[in-house]
């Protein structure tokens, strides 16, 4: 991030903070998708702190008019409505086209399950098969949707199949259509063995796992 090289060249060991920022679009599915790729950017690169400022001064309405944007925070925060939140530990994720599709991924320490969120930034259904390193699934993926057919909540969906590493692979594969402007978060649990390995790894974090996730059109 051009912030953090500034301060390291300048002001070795200060905090960056971006105090007051606002995508706009905070009323539609356009600036739920914005602040979910921010938030998930913060993360991969440490950002120490960000404060989201509101459209209005009103604050008795400040909710209502904007929950698109807020319903962005809820898929890290608290997508399942039950306080699920996205992992604490960020896995190296990476997409053949972060413009069109974005992904990030954690590690949740409490219960070592791998989350992931997809972002269908486009117009159109995007189908992807995503890898994940060094991962022995423990089930089936729960999914979860927030997208402009239900702008007031993000709603549970079919779980998903994750199919385990083959023979001399240390990869699982899951493959998903992510619907036209969209953000879907995947849990996705694992074995107990592969909870004591990534505590084994956790001194560096970023590889105990590696998301990829390459993008085609539906129907393509």
């Amino acid at each position: 991030m051009l912030a953090q090289s500034w301060v390291a060249k300048d002001y070795p060991g200060t905090k960056v903070a971006f105090t007051e920022y606002n995508w706009s679009g905070t009323d539609s599915i356009n600036g739920a998708l914005a602040q979910a790729d921010l938030l998930g950017i913060f993360g991969r690169y440490g950002l120490d702190m960000a404060t989201l400022w509101w459209n209005t001064y009103d604050a008795q309405t400040a909710v209502e008019e904007q929950l698109p944007v807020l319903m962005a925070f809820e898929a890290y925060r608290n997508y399942d409505g039950k306080n699920s939140m996205f992992g604490d530990i960020a896995l190296a994720s990476t997409s053949a086209n972060q413009g069109m599709l974005s992904v990030y991924g954690a590690l949740r320490s409490s219960d070592n399950a791998v989350t992931v969120v997809v972002i269908n930034k486009t117009y159109g259904d995007l189908t992807s098969t995503i890898s994940v390193a060094n991962l022995r699934p423990k089930g089936p993926a729960k999914v979860f949707l927030y997208s402009n057919a239900n702008l007031a909540t993000i709603v549970a969906q079919p779980d998903l199949a994750v199919t385990p590493p083959a023979s001399r692979s240390a990869t699982s594969t899951l493959t998903a259509t992510f619907p036209a402007q969209s953000i879907t978060v995947l849990a996705v649990p694992t074995s107990q063995s592969a909870r004591r390995r990534a505590q084994r790894e956790a001194i560096h974090p970023r590889g105990i796992r590696h998301l990829r996730a390459p993008v085609r059109r539906s129907g393509v």
